[in-house]
């Protein structure tokens, strides 16, 4: 046999290789962590500086995260968040979380729906620690009667 014949032969006796399709596929996940400065207080206090009593009043479980201003560490447990409209709402934590008013500011990572809510997010300490949310109430001022 000569070499052709022989290189023939191997063409037919050797499996076909088809090209090879390559696909790859890249997921790009987006993560929104927002920073609330904090105010310090010096003491916590019963009263303002003014002498007003807050009353807390029910609101809605989800608050904006884009209407948020800042924040204050009012008492463990606690914070007191100023929103854009001047008006103020009180977020209980499910622990009183007092590593939280250590730090000038915590972090916040709202859901897909740009909010905050009670039972579903935490407040994050710039340490790491979380605290959850266990509710939020609107503070008014009482009347004096």
């Amino acid at each position: 046999m000569s070499i052709v014949g022989t290189a023939l032969m191997l063409m037919v006796t050797s499996p076909v290789t088809l090209p090879l399709h390559i696909s790859m596929q890249a997921t790009i996940e987006q993560r929104i962590i927002i920073r609330i400065p904090t105010r310090p207080t010096q003491r916590p206090r019963r009263r303002a500086p003014s002498g007003i009593v807050w009353r807390e009043r029910p609101t809605d479980d989800c608050q904006p995260v884009s209407e948020i201003s800042r924040a204050r560490f009012t008492r463990p447990g606690v914070v007191d968040l100023l929103m854009q409209d001047r008006s103020l709402v009180r977020a209980r934590l499910s622990s009183e979380c007092v590593a939280l008013g250590y730090y000038s500011a915590f972090y916040l990572v709202p859901g897909d729906d740009g909010q905050i809510c009670a039972s579903r997010d935490a407040i994050v300490s710039r340490a790491g620690n979380e605290c959850a949310i266990s509710g939020f109430h609107r503070l008014e001022p009482r009347q004096n009667d």
